[in-house]
């Protein structure tokens, strides 16, 4: 599938491409601020990923198939390895990716708040209640997240999903503009990890989490070392799982000095 992305710092192609991958309900645009800042340097590619965005939709929502997705869009938007960033579900897919036979579309790799295992999270809630909204009866997102209140009891949660709310400009009506079916039909696979022999990649990776987010446990990075040899480990001070959205101007030093190492 052909992935909806924004490019940034096109002037820049000779100084490399970045491209960044967001999580699970995400979009490109959540990463955009730091796109921008990181473009002054560099080229920078913010990515949909299916049926997330402006991408397409697709029954499948396996990490194999983002997976690929991934390849192809690394294709047509460098001729060289890119560095490429991926947090939570867009950080499972790039480690896929970078542990498949197209690992050599990658340069080096940043996860951040995520590890190449399975969780037990469970977000069939949050899918539940963004079902339950009812379209016909609002024409404000701010009456989306009331609406989503009933399932979401987190604010800043009921915010994000919202987010994913678009509107049509000849009807007014709102709608999702995520694939929630597909979600919700691979959410093992979603929250899951692969199973099977993985090859290691050998490259640089940097592994950023939130300093209060459990997503990366120590007891974990044997195992993340045993396919990432080269990792290394790196925590945000005073930030949970969006770590990115939370303390920006330290995820940009810390990318900025990994890039520049």
């Amino acid at each position: 599938m052909k992935l909806s992305h924004y490019a940034f710092g096109e002037e820049n192609h000779d100084n490399g491409t970045i491209v960044v991958l967001h999580g699970l309900f995400g979009q490109a645009r959540n990463w955009t601020a730091i796109a921008r800042r990181l473009a002054e340097k560099y080229h920078v590619v913010t990515a949909d990923l299916r049926n997330h965005g402006r991408s397409g939709w697709d029954g499948e929502m396996t990490y194999q198939a983002m997976a690929a997705d991934i390849a192809d869009l690394i294709r047509d938007v460098s001729d060289k390895p890119v560095h490429l960033i991926g947090h939570s579900m867009g950080g499972k897919a790039s480690m896929v990716l970078a542990l498949s036979q197209d690992a050599d579309l990658i340069a080096d790799l940043v996860i951040v708040d995520i590890a190449p295992v399975a969780y037990d999270h469970d977000y069939t809630g949050y899918i539940n209640a963004m079902r339950a909204v009812d379209f016909d009866a609002v024409s404000r997102r701010a009456e989306v997240e009331d609406a989503l209140s009933s399932g979401v009891s987190e604010k800043g949660v009921r915010q994000f999903l919202a987010q994913n709310v678009i509107t049509d400009k000849d009807t007014g009506k709102m709608s999702w503009q995520v694939n929630i079916d597909a979600m919700a039909n691979h959410l093992a696979d979603i929250t899951g990890w692969p199973g099977g022999a993985m090859a290691s990649f050998d490259r640089d990776v940097l592994f950023i989490s939130g300093a209060t987010s459990h997503y990366v446990d120590a007891k974990d990075r044997d195992h993340i070392k045993s396919l990432f040899p080269k990792a290394a480990f790196t925590s945000i001070k005073g930030a949970g799982h969006w770590v990115h959205a939370e303390k920006p101007e330290a995820v940009l030093l810390t990318l900025s000095a990994f890039l520049n190492r």
